[in-house]
Order: C-alpha cells, then sequence, then structure tokens
C-alpha cells in the first residue's frame, strides 16, 4: 500500500512552515510561491517527486544529488541548507530502491555534504570501491565557471549514466545569464558552479530531474518563473546592473518548493517512505541531528546568522529533528488501516 495525495498534502504543508526574521529576508513569499508551484503541477510536490524517482530508478542505479549554496567570503565552505538535504536524499534512494548517489558540489562546499552523507549512513568512498560495492556514495567536485561547468556536464553524464538528477539549493541563472541570492546580490560566474548544464543536459537526453528551492532563484524554480518575478521583492529587478531579477530560468520536471530547501529534501524522503511503504526511508531524529551537526563540522555555516552554528536559515538543530518526527507520523497514519471499534 502507498500513501494517496491527501498525505502528500499534509507533507507539503508541513515543509513550507514559514520561519523567517521579522527582519532579514523576505517574509511572507515562501506559500504564495509555493502555492505557484502546486497550481502548475497539480498534484502534491513532494508526491511528484517521490513517484518520479520510484518510476525512475531501478536497483543499482546512478543518482545525481546536486548541491552548495553560499559563496566567500560571507559562507567560505557554503551554507546548511544544502547538505544536510542531500544527505537525505542519499540515504532515501541508497535504502529505498537500491540505488547509488553521486553526490556533486563545489570543492569548497564538499567537506559538509560528504560529513552530513556520512552520518546519515552512507559511506562515501573513492570511486573504485564505488564501483564494486552497494550501499555508498561517491563525492565528485564541479568545476567553477560556465564553460568548465558545460564540459564536467556532458562528462559525467555520459560517465555515470544517472537515472535521475536531483537538484537541492542550488543557484541557477536568471534571463540575463547571471547568478544571484535571494536579497538581489550578483555571483560572478568564476565563483559558482555552473551546474545548470547538468539540468540542461538531462533534459536534452530524457533524463529526469527534481529540482528543490526556497527562494526562486534554485535549479528547477524556472516552473514558476513568473511568479518569482511577482512575488518576490528583487523578483523583476535584482538592483544589480543586470536588471534581470533575482529568479532563474532552469526548470526541472518537478519543482518542490519549501520554506526551507533542506526541508523540501525531507519531504520528498518522507513521500518515498509512503510510496514503497517503508518508514526506513525517512531518517530518525537522532540521525537529523548528527546530520545538521557533522554539516557543521564540514564548514558549513547556517544563512540567516552566517555563524558556524547548528541552525538551518535561522531555525534550530531541534526543529530539524521535530520536523523529522512530524513527517513521520503523517506517513505512518498514513498507511495506517485502524478499526475503532465503535
Amino acid at each position: 500500500m502507498a500513501i494517496d495525495e491527501i498525505v502528500g498534502d499534509s507533507i507539503d504543508r508541513a515543509v513550507n512552515i514559514e520561519m523567517r526574521f521579522r527582519a532579514g529576508l523576505p517574509r511572507g513569499v515562501t506559500y504564495p510561491l509555493y502555492e505557484a508551484a502546486r497550481k502548475k503541477q497539480k498534484k502534491p510536490l513532494t508526491w511528484l517527486a517521490a513517484k518520479l524517482l520510484k518510476d525512475s530508478i531501478k536497483p543499482g542505479d546512478h543518482v545525481f544529488v546536486v548541491t552548495g549554496a553560499g559563496t566567500p567570503p560571507g559562507l567560505p565552505a557554503g551554507e546548511t541548507d544544502g547538505p544536510p538535504g542531500a544527505a537525505a536524499i542519499a540515504r532515501a534512494i541508497e535504502v529505498g530502491l537500491g540505488a547509488k548517489p553521486v553526490l556533486i558540489s563545489e570543492a569548497r562546499n564538499m567537506p559538509a555534504t560528504v560529513k552530513a552523507t556520512e552520518a546519515a549512513g552512507v559511506a562515501v568512498v573513492d570511486e573504485a570501491l564505488f564501483k564494486q560495492r552497494r550501499s555508498v556514495a561517491l563525492a565528485i567536485d564541479f568545476p567553477l565557471g560556465d564553460a568548465a561547468g558545460k564540459k564536467a556536464a556532458a562528462a559525467l553524464t555520459k560517465k555515470f549514466k544517472p537515472a535521475a538528477m536531483i537538484f537541492i539549493e542550488k543557484v541557477g541563472p536568471n534571463v540575463k545569464g547571471i547568478y544571484h541570492s535571494i536579497m538581489g546580490t550578483p555571483r560572478t560566474p568564476d565563483k559558482i558552479a555552473s551546474a545548470y548544464h547538468l539540468a540542461d543536459y538531462a533534459k536534452a537526453n530524457g533524463i529526469p530531474t527534481i529540482g528543490v528551492g526556497d527562494g526562486g532563484n534554485e535549479i528547477g524554480c524556472g516552473v514558476i518563473k513568473e511568479a518569482v518575478r511577482e512575488i518576490q521583492p528583487y523578483g523583476k529587478d535584482c538592483g544589480c546592473p543586470c536588471h534581470g531579477g533575482v529568479g532563474t530560468v532552469t526548470e526541472c520536471d518537478v519543482l518542490v518548493f519549501a520554506a526551507v530547501s533542506n526541508w523540501g529534501a525531507y519531504g520528498i524522503a518522507a513521500a518515498l517512505a509512503g510510496h514503497l511503504g517503508n518508514r526506513e526511508v525517512l531518517h530518525d531524529e537522532a540521525t537529523e541531528l548528527r546530520i545538521v551537526h557533522a554539516s557543521v563540522a564540514g564548514g558549513a555555516m547556517d544563512g540567516a546568522y552566517s555563524r558556524l552554528i547548528p541552525y538551518v536559515d535561522g531555525t534550530s538543530d531541534r526543529v530539524q529533528a521535530s520536523l523529522i518526527t512530524l513527517l513521520h507520523q503523517i506517513v505512518e497514519n498514513g498507511l495506517k488501516e485502524y478499526d475503532r471499534g465503535f
């Protein structure tokens, strides 16, 4: 038995509870952007993404898990939103589908991504051992710059022949080809991994893609680019010389929009657990705490505080663990049949 769309809607709602500071990042925009994505895609987003993974991936298949946000000097080793979500997805596809995750990020973000994944219980090994063993992951540094990114995207896809690609909190270019923070700050291509080339290559070759974002500038959010322009404060005009807005034009087959990108990834893992009828596919609360702390040990900083603390977008490690509790209950009750006896 698998969960139905009612459960998928509940998972979506759980991962879209906004908790932003009173002043700082834009407030009151995440749920309207979620609603735009929900209207466009017609079904619960986490439910759709999990179904796509279940239908596309076979045991032994390679799956690209792409993450890494933040740039020096503010976030020199990336932020805590991204690596934990990648770890959760890597674990979910390994435990639930028997697939082999290939983690992809900038070199500066890889320590946090690897440590988080290993805290989730998936060993990250070298390529020789990756070929020989099950229940392991491989980490690949993606080069900086657009030309290098285009070349790497083609080479990696041809080499590993991924059954799917999942992008978690990974910035994509706007209509002018410029990358931005959600506050309109431009990012020069020589400091960013142009991972959108992976999404473009996947689209051209019929490889399923999922994007997970929380602002509109992340790969996948091209699905709702018009809504991002209208809803995000810097959506129409980023304020930098390009004046192209912060929203990306890069689309994915399924966009999962959430209040925090990690939460969107957790929602996909929960929905996959429901589709498979196996709650173990979603990690538990103790594992979540290990994952968040491991990402910080790898150098990732909270993006809201810009400090080396076990927070994600201004929310504590306790909140992350509590969300896992909530998701487990949603899935458990969504699978359960119970006769009250009266």
